[in-house]
């Protein structure tokens, strides 16, 4: 079907469902109106037939009470039969007026942008509901099973729906596996007594969305320095990278919560080493055996002493903004790249993303929780009203060798440390200003210590 001939069936639709009576408590798309896998027409089609259903009988307030009460879904999970949200339908609509998202972007998701946690009987693999290999999560729910934290593309992100997981292995979702890679050191087999921490980090990145894990973080102080150190000196707005070119628009904000394992803490450190990712695959430092001995745990570094200087140990002295620090988030299977993933290395290497818990334990598997809070804009940050202009003005963020932008002053002495407190400052006080009832937590010593980390060495 043409493009053409799609964009007139929904205009035609949505007239039809404006038009049409129906009871405020009837939903747009009914149980009955269910999207069978691989009918890239369906939602389409039942919407225009739900626009000529009559209304139905008002549903029995009794009955859905005790529903509730059974406990088939968490309060903020819908399900099928009740009003889809807003952001659903839109999603529904979107992909069935113009068959992209499965055709165009090779996407093969059952039920799409439907809920799907009382199908599934919670998060996880879902094969028969959701389709080989996909699973039922939720975006940026650390809690959720291994499966859910390298989804790369969310039909909608405000309850739990069916998405790609981009792993590999046969419909059983208890098929392969064997044992933790850390399994031979018990001391990562159980909670350590080590001190919970509950701090924020900060993630430079761009329009796209995904979870955190298998990525590197920063402090304030440290995502400004990755901005001035390698993104926004790229002329034309294409605050690109040396590794990659999509570009980065908006610094995110998370609450994190994290617990160092036994063996870390016996050396007396909350973090370990920040580990490198390539694609969400672990590269290093020394091909990353540090989860074998440690677990997964968060790895921070700093540049206020050679000791937690690593591995960047070439930015020592050179890094003016204060206090500036890097996290890594060790995520499922490190030791494989996106789209590689297996079921087996799920087991084997589930990450540090605590499921099922409330709070890390500090046991090998389970070293940190997440939440999004907020994000600002970077044109925001630097109050770039017009890009476009900008741009044909021949406005330039910053140039390394003249330390100073061209019709912008924002980012102007990378090595001043005043202006590098300044621009802290200024971002601090705009995420306060947007989200005012978030608390303020201090960022924690970032105590990495190389030399007693790498002690056997």
């Amino acid at each position: 079907m043409s493009f053409v001939r799609q964009a007139m069936l929904l205009a035609a639709t949505i007239l039809l469902l404006l038009l049409t009576p129906s009871s405020a408590d009837e939903p747009l798309l009914a149980v009955d109106d269910e999207c069978t896998a691989g009918d890239g027409q369906c939602a389409l089609n039942a919407l225009q037939v739900r626009a000529t259903k009559p209304s139905l009988e008002p549903k029995d307030v009794a009955l859905e009470e005790e529903e509730l009460e059974e406990g088939a879904a968490p309060v903020d999970e819908p399900r099928q039969e009740d009003d889809l949200p807003q952001e659903a339908v839109l999603a529904l609509m979107q992909q069935n007026s113009s068959e992209a998202l499965g055709a165009e972007k090779g996407i093969h998701i059952w039920h799409y942008a439907l809920p799907c946690w009382s199908q599934c009987q919670g998060a996880g693999f879902c094969d028969k509901y959701c389709g080989p290999n996909n699973a039922c999560c939720h975006y940026l729910a650390s809690s959720d099973p291994p499966e859910c934290h390298n989804v790369q593309f969310w039909p909608v992100r405000t309850f739990h729906t069916c998405v790609e997981t981009g792993i590999k292995g046969g419909s059983d979702s208890t098929s392969g596996g064997g044992n933790l890679i850390f399994a031979l050191n018990p001391a990562l087999m159980k909670p350590s007594t080590a001190p919970l921490l509950e701090f924020y980090m900060y993630r430079v990145h761009s329009d796209e969305n995904y979870g955190p894990e298998n990525q590197n973080m920063a402090n304030i102080a440290g995502a400004l320095w990755y901005l001035h150190n390698e993104i926004v000196w790229h002329k034309g707005l294409a605050r690109s990278g040396t590794y990659f070119s999509t570009a980065k628009t908006r610094i995110e904000k998370f609450k994190v919560r994290t617990r160092a394992t036994q063996p870390l803490w016996n050396l007396g450190m909350n973090f370990g080493v920040v580990n490198a990712f390539d694609i969400t695959k672990c590269t290093g430092p020394y091909s990353c055996t540090n989860f074998k001995e440690y677990g997964y745990a968060v790895g921070c570094e700093s540049w206020s002493n050679k000791a937690s200087a690593f591995p960047h140990s070439q930015w020592y002295g050179k890094n003016k903004y204060p206090g500036a620090t890097w996290y890594s988030l060790p995520g499922t299977c490190p030791s494989q790249g996106l789209g590689q993933k297996t079921k087996a290395c799920l087991k084997t290497e589930p990450g540090g993303a605590c499921v099922s818990s409330t709070m890390p334990t500090g046991a090998g598997d389970c070293t940190y929780l997440y939440e999004k809070v907020g994000e600002i804009s970077i044109n925001d940050l630097e109050g770039l009203q017009s890009p476009d202009t900008f741009k044909a003005m021949g406005g330039y963020e910053y140039n390394k060798y003249t330390d100073k932008g061209v019709h912008m002053s924002f980012w102007d002495g990378k090595e001043d440390v005043t202006a590098c407190q300044k621009r802290i400052d200024t971002l601090t006080a705009m995420f306060k200003a947007k989200y005012p009832a978030l608390p303020d937590l201090p960022d924690p010593a970032c105590d990495f210590n190389q030399y007693k980390f790498y002690h056997k060495r």
